[in-house]
């Protein structure tokens, strides 16, 4: 990673005493010779003079998330392959990486060079043959009306695996395999490996199981002609994307990842440890 010159700090968060957190890590950054800036909403906010839009946090040479892992999924849309680190001000922080307490002793370690950094596989996601988006977490393809079943046909590289009737299918990502997809019954992954895991949720038959295939395959997700149900794609569990019967769902590796900066010292398993108590 060359010098870091540039460095948007990023925040959803809204309460006042965040917006304070905020400045203060902002306050930090500008010790050193760099470039510093916020997010156009938090900046406008803060009466902060250096705003930068999200759509353009990828210019920078590093991201700083301030929040949960919300903010970083949120972070990660738009930093191509910019680094991110975490600071975690939420709840969980699965994907943080530093905690507010430590965040002036994190950041001298950054600026000297006492990092590694971590390369994630999206997901790219496409309707019809086009990439309509991609997700750092998974999609989830399930009713659009909560509470009801679906119908979906799933194959694996041409590979017809069937008709199920479930509450949904969700695609993940390793880096996934620690969020929805293992609530959902689904195996953790090192977020090293590029791979895909498909993990029905809640299926009716129990025909099905949690697996996982290369990140190099094509997942293809279709419904069936009898089917009456609305059916949608939820991508990180934000955005929502419309799904009909004459439309072809397909998943594989993203050609771009997310980058995560991390400390030599403060690993997956670490995360694993301190975050869900393994």
């Amino acid at each position: 990673m060359n010098k870091i010159k540039k460095v948007a700090v990023v925040s959803r968060l809204s309460q006042t005493k965040h917006n304070k957190l905020a400045k203060e890590v902002v306050n930090i950054l500008e010790k050193y010779d760099i470039e510093v800036y916020m997010n156009d909403v938090l900046a406008d906010i803060l009466k902060y003079q250096n705003p930068i839009s999200m759509e353009k946090i990828h210019t920078t040479d590093l991201i700083i998330s301030l929040g949960g892992d919300g903010t970083i999924l949120w972070s990660a849309r738009h930093a191509e392959e910019v680094p991110i680190f975490g600071i975690n001000a939420g709840y969980l922080g699965f994907l943080t990486t530093a905690t507010l307490d430590k965040s002036e002793v994190s950041l001298q370690r950054i600026m000297d060079g006492d990092y590694v950094l971590e390369q994630c596989m999206r997901l790219k996601i496409l309707l019809n043959g086009q990439e309509i988006s991609t997700a750092l977490n998974e999609a989830y393809v399930t009713n659009k009306k909560n509470a009801q079943i679906c119908n979906l046909n799933l194959e694996v590289d041409g590979f017809n695996l069937g008709s199920h009737r479930l509450d949904g299918i969700l695609i993940s990502t390793p880096v996934g395999s620690t969020a929805y997809a293992l609530s959902a019954g689904g195996s953790i992954i090192e977020p090293k490996i590029k791979a895909m895991q498909i993990v029905p949720v809640n299926s009716v038959m129990r025909r099905i199981r949690p697996f996982v295939v290369p990140g190099h395959s094509r997942i293809a997700i279709t419904i069936p002609s009898y089917s009456t149900k609305k059916v949608v794609v939820v991508v990180d569990g934000n955005e929502e994307i419309k799904f009909t019967k004459e439309s072809k769902l397909e998943f594989t590796q993203a050609e771009k990842e997310t980058i995560f900066l991390r400390f030599p010292e403060y690993g997956f398993f670490n995360r694993l440890q301190d975050k869900l108590g393994f």
